[in-house]
């Protein structure tokens, strides 16, 4: 009897597991200690299938040569930012600036995040910090005062948002490096 009740334990715990699992999967990102692993292929025009919401989804991979030159990892304070490849969520550079999905965004930095869609108005708030955005707009209103964008502005993308995270990052105490030969954007919290 006792070998049996440890069946059912471990089989409940498995299950809560892998309920825990599937409502954590339906974000397009997710944060790992691993570097994401490259969703690519040895040669040009190999495609792969998924299936996403009960729907197959035929993805073209590129070759790895060719990825490697357009992917920019972002690490933030030790974790590597982990994107679903269909969710067309993926960081990039624009006019010299990494561009970061802004759900991801807010999720590493700790922001609250409101949107007026009618004005395609973004607002961040952490604490006493409060940043305004919009889309298209070369500036940004941090805690009522008017700062320049540099080279980039918020954009939306394949349906999301994205933003230049350099300048929020500083604002908000962050540190910020970039690797360019590897392409890498690594933002850390000073404690």
């Amino acid at each position: 009897m006792f070998k049996s009740k440890w069946k059912y334990v471990v089989l409940s715990l498995l299950c809560a597991l892998t309920i825990g699992n599937t409502a954590y999967a339906d974000r397009d990102f997710f944060w790992s200690d691993s570097p994401p692993f490259p969703t690519c292929s040895s040669k040009s025009g190999v495609k792969m299938g998924i299936v996403s919401e009960d729907k197959k989804i035929e993805l073209e991979l590129p070759a790895c040569e060719e990825y490697l030159k357009y992917r920019v990892l972002i690490v933030v304070n030790g974790l590597y930012l982990q994107i679903d490849p269909v969710s067309g969520a993926e960081p990039f550079l624009e006019n010299g600036r990494t561009m970061v999905p802004l759900r991801a965004l807010a999720d590493a930095f700790g922001f609250e995040v409101g949107w007026e869609p009618n004005e395609q108005k973004i607002t961040l708030t952490k604490e006493a910090k409060s940043i305004v955005l919009q889309i298209g707009k070369p500036e940004m209103l941090v805690d009522g005062e008017k700062v320049q964008l540099e080279e980039a502005v918020p954009l939306i993308k394949k349906g999301m948002t994205f933003l230049p995270v350099r300048q929020l990052a500083e604002l908000l105490g962050i540190q910020v490096e970039w690797d360019g030969d590897i392409r890498m954007a690594t933002f850390t919290s000073k404690k």
